[in-house]
């Protein structure tokens, strides 16, 4: 864990700016994904700076809704503490919140430059699964979105416990968690080992973006790339979530990310099913 990924003196004030590590990592995502994107739009005749203008767009509205849908989550943690709302450097975004956000902006987007609103999702869904790969790496180095205990895997990781200026305990988020449920003391220096389940995000979201990839050469038409995707990173997040202990349960069963997770598998796995069947009928009328 290293939340703070480095400080930028400023010699003449006797200050520092801090670099965080989540907001780093969020950027590298952005440069990745749009290079790739912006290549990808090229080989399929789309005007490179527009794909780059959306990207931009896509940033500012999937952040936006990837923390509405945090905050919303948890509520019960801004009910009192406002600003903290504001303080996304710290963490707290989640996925389906930007995905459904940055749709609507880029069905907006599409139809006010007359670009082809499937083809240019199809272009784009590879470079999101990449960039939320490198997101989780932020996610690792901040401490959030971390495992169950697992003492019995060697891969286990332990996460620090940390403290302010005043010397309270203010994290690491897993080692709270457990001391909330008495499972270690301020006496220990770190947390129980747990599932390492933002590098396990990390590597599932990482060969999602290869068989996307892949599979964009061989769709037959356009918009089935975001429909796999819409089939194969549901199981992903749901079976992910199965091993972190920082979301809440909903009726006992499922976190909120695998009741979303659920429907869009559910959705996705028709549309495809569906465009194959009418591809397939209408290859043997002819």
């Amino acid at each position: 864990m290293r939340k703070i990924l480095l400080q930028i003196p400023l010699p003449f004030l006797q200050k520092s700016i801090p670099i965080y590590s989540y907001g780093f990592m969020l950027m590298v995502a952005f440069l990745v994904a749009i290079t790739i994107a912006r290549w990808r739009a090229k080989k399929e005749g789309i005007d490179q700076n527009k794909i780059a203008d959306l990207g931009i767009y896509l940033v500012c509205a999937g952040i936006l809704g990837a923390r509405l849908f945090f905050i919303i989550q948890y509520y019960k943690e801004y009910k009192y503490n406002f600003f903290g709302i504001f303080k996304i450097y710290e963490g707290g975004l989640v996925y389906y919140g930007g995905l459904f956000a940055a749709i609507v902006t880029l069905f907006v987007y599409t139809r006010k430059q007359h670009l082809p609103f499937l083809k240019v999702t199809d272009i784009l869904i590879p470079s999101a699964a990449l960039g939320l790969g490198f997101g989780r790496i932020g996610c690792f180095l901040n401490g959030c979105c971390f495992g169950k205990v697992a003492a019995h895997i060697p891969w286990a990781v332990q996460f620090p416990k940390t403290v302010d200026k005043t010397g309270m305990v203010d994290g690491s988020p897993a080692f709270v968690h457990q001391y909330e449920l008495g499972l270690v003391s301020l006496s220990d220096s770190r947390s129980l080992p747990v599932h390492p389940t933002q590098l396990y995000s990390f590597l599932a979201d990482m060969a999602l973006f290869f068989i996307l990839s892949v599979f964009l050469r061989y769709r037959r038409k356009d918009g089935e790339v975001l429909l796999l995707f819409g089939i194969l990173y549901p199981v992903i997040r749901f079976s992910v979530e199965l091993l972190r202990d920082d979301t809440p349960l909903f009726f006992g069963l499922f976190t909120i990310a695998q009741i979303v997770s659920i429907g869009v598998f559910v959705v996705s796995g028709s549309l495809f099913a569906i465009g194959r069947l009418q591809s397939a009928r209408k290859t043997v009328r002819e």
